[in-house]
């Protein structure tokens, strides 16, 4: 057992100092590509910023639709899950006193807000409804842009030297 013991003992330290030796060239690599990364990142806000902004200037061009199918890539709107957000001048303590002395179910036993039970039942409670306990109901929407990946090598690439710098 002690012979077994100290080969444990031994092949745990190497698995230590292998480790150790991995995560130095890993962290070796992501500082090579960190700067090259960042920029591409900072770029790529930049433009989506900049479609972002002509999309709020020109929903002329989406008509009924929510997204525009081009050449390069799909751009639109993409419209999040229903939440509940309090109204001006309630918080979710006062919600859940309100709903305490209306006595309603979407209350749970720690006392919070069911509020997937309130958007569950969205439909029959109606907007009097929550008003009255002092909540709306918001979808927000992103932009985004969505690139065509199929034939992917059959597209011309972006240049390096297209890239701000």
């Amino acid at each position: 057992m002690e012979t077994l013991a100290g080969q444990i003992a031994g092949l745990k330290i190497k698995v230590q100092a292998e480790t150790a030796r991995m995560n130095d060239e890993i962290n070796g690599i992501r500082a090579r590509f960190a700067p090259g990364l960042a920029l591409l990142e900072d770029n790529l806000a930049t433009a989506m910023d900049s479609a972002r902004a002509w999309a709020e200037a020109n929903p002329e061009e989406f008509g009924a639709a929510r997204s525009i199918d081009m050449t390069h890539a799909i751009i639109g709107y993409r419209t999040g899950q229903p939440q509940l957000k309090t109204l001006s001048g309630w918080t979710w303590d006062r919600v859940l006193e309100k709903l305490m002395v209306i006595g309603i179910p979407w209350i749970r036993l720690k006392k919070e807000v069911d509020k997937q039970g309130i958007l569950n039942h969205r439909e029959s409670l109606g907007d009097k409804y929550l008003r009255e306990i002092g909540v709306r109901i918001v979808q927000e929407e992103t932009f985004f842009v969505d690139p065509r990946l199929t034939d992917v090598e059959k597209r011309e690439t972006i240049p390096s030297d297209a890239i701000k710098k």
